[in-house]
């Protein structure tokens, strides 16, 4: 029995920073807004700022360390003492056995308008995980902010080239239309959604369509 209980404590301890890094990873709603309706003003600065404790000072691009996503402002610059990064090195597998990471390190913003949800698909599936919900969930958010509540949105679907084409067109259609269900779910309107699937044909740039980083949902803005 001890050596039970060791055992339960042993494994906390590991997983305990996979949790954290996994909360720590969600995009947040500020940083959708930003992406979709342009809207990086003073409160989602400052917000964003209290999180990131690398934030560099007000009237720079800032870069957050954890999500790759850059935030702009014209204010003037104000001088105040630099933060120190820690020097601990994150783990960058997520706490579930059955996936392969915690969150794709892709950044989320591949052009205004456009942003990457950074779910985390196995191959052949198109299950949404607990961390995945919680990233669709914080978009939703994004969703219903004033600067985005009429904005129409292109849901997109896509794979990587493992099977046939028209496995990988049904899959990477019901991956998109994961994500508009669990949407409508936190009272975002179907009206509001448009649901594609490309299968393969676009991979990521840089990268060969049989990349598992090719296994993701976009979310582009259309009106």
């Amino acid at each position: 029995m001890r050596k039970l209980g060791m055992a339960v404590l042993a494994s906390t301890l590991v997983m305990a920073p996979y949790v954290a890094f996994s909360q720590d990873s969600i995009t947040t709603p500020d940083e959708f807004a930003c992406a979709l309706a342009g809207d990086c003003g003073e409160e989602a600065e400052s917000e964003a700022e209290a999180a990131d404790p690398t934030a560099q000072p007000s009237g720079q691009p800032r870069v957050s360390a954890t999500r790759g996503f850059s935030l702009s402002t014209t204010r003037p610059a104000t001088t105040r003492p630099k933060a120190t990064a820690p020097s601990t090195t994150r783990p960058n597998r997520r706490q579930t056995a059955s996936r392969p990471a915690d969150r794709p390190a892709r950044p989320p913003v591949q052009q205004q308008g456009r942003v990457d949800l950074r779910l985390s698909f196995l191959p052949g599936s198109a299950e949404l995980s607990a961390v995945d919900i919680a990233q669709v969930r914080s978009f939703a958010e994004a969703l219903q902010r004033p600067q985005l509540a009429n904005v129409r949105i292109r849901i997109e679907g896509h794979t990587d080239s493992s099977g046939g084409r028209a496995l990988n067109q049904t899959l990477s259609q019901r991956r998109a239309q994961a994500v508009a269900n669990f949407l409508t779910s936190q009272g975002i309107d179907a009206s509001r959604l448009e649901v594609r699937g490309f299968a393969y044909d676009r991979p990521l740039p840089g990268l060969p369509a049989s990349a598992g980083e090719n296994r993701r949902v976009e979310a582009v803005r259309v009106s």
